[in-house]
């Protein structure tokens, strides 16, 4: 009663809630533009963990891939996007090994209007996804992250 309890008052405040010490976010992730204007893969697809070798990734086993990572899928599993195939985005953070994880796959975001430079693949001045990656997301509209409440 208590952790369900707990997650139900989390959602209501838009916070953040901890199960068996992990952290997991309630709110809207930080590079969705407009989340009305997201359409999705289906029901997602399963990672294969395999592929995502780069060490910004971390360790074996002790993998994260953060949300709005730009992904593709090849042979029904996601990958790290590269150019050759659609890129997709990540919807929610994914980490190796946790048992609150989901198994079946993760949440992929197909199109909509999102903030570029907030995208954690995403690099120089000002930011943005490789080209070969920028290439093969025709289907998003992406744009810089303005502060409205610094004008």
């Amino acid at each position: 009663m208590k952790k369900s309890l707990l997650s139900l008052t989390a959602l209501l405040l838009g916070g953040a809630f901890a199960v068996r010490g992990e952290k997991f976010s309630m709110s809207m992730p930080h590079w969705i533009a407009d989340y009305h204007s997201l359409t999705y893969h289906g029901a997602g697809a399963p990672l294969n963990w395999g592929a995502f070798t780069d060490p910004k990734y971390g360790a074996t086993g002790r993998r994260r891939i953060p949300s709005g990572t730009a992904v593709s899928v090849v042979d029904n599993k996601i990958v790290p996007a590269d150019g050759a195939a659609d890129t997709l985005l990540l919807f929610s953070d994914a980490q190796e090994g946790l048992a609150s994880d989901s198994p079946s796959g993760y949440g992929l975001v197909v199109s909509g209007n999102v903030y570029e430079d907030r995208l954690p693949d995403a690099t120089g001045m000002p930011a943005r996804l490789p080209v070969a990656i920028r290439g093969k997301a025709t289907r998003f509209y992406l744009q810089a992250f303005t502060p409205t409440y610094l004008e």
